[in-house]
Protein backbone atom coordinates (compact mmCIF):
# COMPACT_ATOMS: atom_id res chain seq x y z
CA UNK A 1 0.00 0.00 0.00
CA UNK A 2 3.05 2.01 0.73
CA UNK A 3 4.91 1.42 -2.24
CA UNK A 4 1.91 1.63 -4.31
CA UNK A 5 1.37 5.37 -3.01
CA UNK A 6 5.18 6.18 -3.42
CA UNK A 7 5.37 4.71 -6.68
CA UNK A 8 1.82 7.27 -7.73
CA UNK A 9 3.53 10.12 -6.25
CA UNK A 10 6.67 10.17 -7.70
CA UNK A 11 5.39 9.62 -11.03
CA UNK A 12 3.18 12.82 -10.26
CA UNK A 13 6.55 14.71 -9.89
CA UNK A 14 8.25 13.05 -12.72
CA UNK A 15 5.38 14.04 -14.73
CA UNK A 16 4.97 18.32 -13.21
CA UNK A 17 9.59 18.08 -13.93
CA UNK A 18 8.95 16.70 -17.51
CA UNK A 19 5.84 19.78 -17.81
CA UNK A 20 8.25 22.46 -16.85
CA UNK A 21 11.55 21.33 -18.92
CA UNK A 22 8.79 21.19 -21.74
CA UNK A 23 7.43 24.66 -20.91
CA UNK A 24 10.62 26.17 -20.44
CA UNK A 25 11.48 25.04 -24.27
CA UNK A 26 8.48 25.85 -25.90
CA UNK A 27 8.23 29.55 -24.46
CA UNK A 28 10.08 31.61 -25.27
CA UNK A 29 10.81 35.39 -23.28
CA UNK A 30 10.73 36.98 -27.06
CA UNK A 31 9.49 36.21 -30.78
CA UNK A 32 11.59 37.25 -33.13
CA UNK A 33 9.05 38.68 -35.87
CA UNK A 34 7.44 40.79 -32.55
CA UNK A 35 10.96 41.79 -31.54
CA UNK A 36 11.92 43.24 -34.87
CA UNK A 37 8.32 44.96 -35.08
CA UNK A 38 9.23 47.05 -31.34
CA UNK A 39 13.11 47.47 -32.52
CA UNK A 40 12.00 49.22 -35.81
CA UNK A 41 10.74 51.77 -33.61
CA UNK A 42 14.03 52.44 -31.93
CA UNK A 43 16.79 51.85 -35.16
CA UNK A 44 16.93 51.25 -38.79
CA UNK A 45 16.62 47.29 -38.77
CA UNK A 46 17.95 45.46 -41.27
CA UNK A 47 18.47 41.82 -41.32
CA UNK A 48 18.60 39.19 -38.38
CA UNK A 49 22.48 37.47 -38.00
CA UNK A 50 21.62 35.60 -34.89
CA UNK A 51 18.08 34.95 -32.54
CA UNK A 52 18.34 33.07 -29.33
CA UNK A 53 15.20 32.77 -26.98
CA UNK A 54 14.69 30.93 -24.21
CA UNK A 55 11.91 31.07 -20.99
CA UNK A 56 14.43 33.05 -19.25
CA UNK A 57 16.57 34.87 -21.80
CA UNK A 58 16.90 36.49 -24.82
CA UNK A 59 20.01 37.23 -27.11
CA UNK A 60 20.18 38.69 -30.78
CA UNK A 61 22.31 40.28 -33.37
CA UNK A 62 20.83 42.46 -35.88
CA UNK A 63 21.90 44.13 -38.92
CA UNK A 64 21.43 47.89 -39.13
CA UNK A 65 20.55 50.02 -42.41
CA UNK A 66 22.11 53.18 -40.58
CA UNK A 67 23.94 53.71 -37.49
CA UNK A 68 21.49 56.32 -36.08
CA UNK A 69 18.28 55.91 -33.77
CA UNK A 70 14.94 56.94 -34.09
CA UNK A 71 14.60 59.47 -31.65
CA UNK A 72 10.84 59.11 -31.35
CA UNK A 73 11.19 56.13 -29.82
CA UNK A 74 13.34 57.06 -27.18
CA UNK A 75 15.07 60.05 -25.46
CA UNK A 76 18.45 60.48 -26.27
CA UNK A 77 20.50 61.90 -23.61
CA UNK A 78 24.84 63.19 -23.56
CA UNK A 79 25.13 62.34 -19.62
CA UNK A 80 24.03 60.00 -17.47
CA UNK A 81 22.57 61.65 -14.90
CA UNK A 82 19.49 62.83 -17.24
CA UNK A 83 19.16 59.20 -18.52
CA UNK A 84 18.58 57.92 -15.08
CA UNK A 85 16.22 60.41 -14.06
CA UNK A 86 14.38 58.87 -17.60
CA UNK A 87 15.18 55.48 -16.47
CA UNK A 88 13.95 55.84 -13.01
CA UNK A 89 10.52 56.91 -15.26
CA UNK A 90 10.18 54.11 -17.18
CA UNK A 91 11.35 55.72 -20.68
CA UNK A 92 14.00 53.88 -23.18
CA UNK A 93 16.87 55.97 -23.02
CA UNK A 94 20.06 56.08 -25.34
CA UNK A 95 23.26 57.08 -23.40
CA UNK A 96 25.26 58.76 -26.35
CA UNK A 97 28.14 60.30 -24.09
CA UNK A 98 31.06 60.99 -25.57
CA UNK A 99 33.99 59.23 -24.77
CA UNK A 100 32.32 56.61 -22.24
CA UNK A 101 32.07 52.98 -22.88
CA UNK A 102 28.78 51.26 -22.60
CA UNK A 103 30.01 49.08 -19.61
CA UNK A 104 31.28 53.15 -18.18
CA UNK A 105 27.95 54.19 -18.70
CA UNK A 106 26.99 51.09 -16.53
CA UNK A 107 29.58 52.03 -13.83
CA UNK A 108 28.11 55.23 -13.68
CA UNK A 109 24.62 54.42 -13.52
CA UNK A 110 25.40 52.12 -10.89
CA UNK A 111 27.27 54.58 -8.68
CA UNK A 112 24.11 57.02 -9.03
CA UNK A 113 21.64 54.27 -8.36
CA UNK A 114 22.51 50.70 -7.64
CA UNK A 115 19.46 49.30 -8.63
CA UNK A 116 18.77 50.61 -12.18
CA UNK A 117 22.44 50.18 -12.81
CA UNK A 118 22.14 46.49 -11.42
CA UNK A 119 19.33 46.63 -13.92
CA UNK A 120 21.08 47.57 -16.91
CA UNK A 121 23.79 45.14 -16.57
CA UNK A 122 22.15 42.36 -15.35
CA UNK A 123 20.93 42.43 -19.02
CA UNK A 124 24.44 41.27 -19.75
CA UNK A 125 25.76 39.06 -16.84
CA UNK A 126 22.29 37.28 -16.07
CA UNK A 127 20.16 34.96 -17.75
CA UNK A 128 20.78 36.59 -21.23
CA UNK A 129 24.07 34.75 -21.46
CA UNK A 130 22.21 31.25 -21.34
CA UNK A 131 21.10 32.19 -24.66
CA UNK A 132 24.53 33.25 -26.33
CA UNK A 133 27.40 30.48 -27.55
CA UNK A 134 31.36 32.02 -27.38
CA UNK A 135 31.33 33.73 -30.44
CA UNK A 136 28.55 36.07 -29.52
CA UNK A 137 29.98 36.66 -25.73
CA UNK A 138 33.22 37.83 -27.65
CA UNK A 139 31.64 39.47 -29.45
CA UNK A 140 29.28 41.51 -27.25
CA UNK A 141 31.94 42.37 -24.94
CA UNK A 142 33.53 43.71 -27.24
CA UNK A 143 30.63 46.32 -28.32
CA UNK A 144 30.49 46.94 -24.22
CA UNK A 145 33.92 47.97 -23.86
CA UNK A 146 33.80 50.35 -26.66
CA UNK A 147 33.26 53.98 -27.22
CA UNK A 148 31.62 53.25 -30.74
CA UNK A 149 28.95 51.65 -29.08
CA UNK A 150 25.66 53.81 -28.38
CA UNK A 151 24.12 51.88 -24.87
CA UNK A 152 20.21 51.60 -25.11
CA UNK A 153 18.19 51.08 -22.26
CA UNK A 154 14.78 49.91 -22.35
CA UNK A 155 14.09 49.46 -18.01
CA UNK A 156 10.50 48.39 -18.81
CA UNK A 157 11.62 45.05 -20.47
CA UNK A 158 15.08 44.56 -18.82
CA UNK A 159 16.77 45.38 -22.30
CA UNK A 160 20.25 46.06 -22.90
CA UNK A 161 20.72 47.35 -26.04
CA UNK A 162 24.44 48.29 -27.98
CA UNK A 163 24.50 49.81 -31.06
CA UNK A 164 27.86 49.24 -32.44
CA UNK A 165 28.35 52.04 -34.82
CA UNK A 166 30.95 50.99 -37.27
CA UNK A 167 29.81 47.33 -37.70
CA UNK A 168 26.24 48.67 -37.83
CA UNK A 169 25.21 45.92 -35.55
CA UNK A 170 22.45 46.12 -32.84
CA UNK A 171 23.25 43.53 -29.89
CA UNK A 172 20.27 42.94 -28.00
CA UNK A 173 20.23 40.85 -24.43
CA UNK A 174 17.04 40.50 -22.13
CA UNK A 175 16.42 38.50 -19.41
CA UNK A 176 14.23 37.52 -17.11
CA UNK A 177 15.55 39.09 -14.14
Amino acid sequence: MILGRFAALLRLVTGFAALSLLASCIFALDEEEALRVDLKRLVYLAQTRSFTSRSTCTAAIFDLASDQVRSQGMRIVSDVRSGLRLVKEGRVVAFDVPGLTPNMVSEQVMSMNLYAGLGLISSFVGPSKDCMDDQFQVDVYYALMTPDSLTIYDPERNALLLLHRPKRLLFYLRGDV
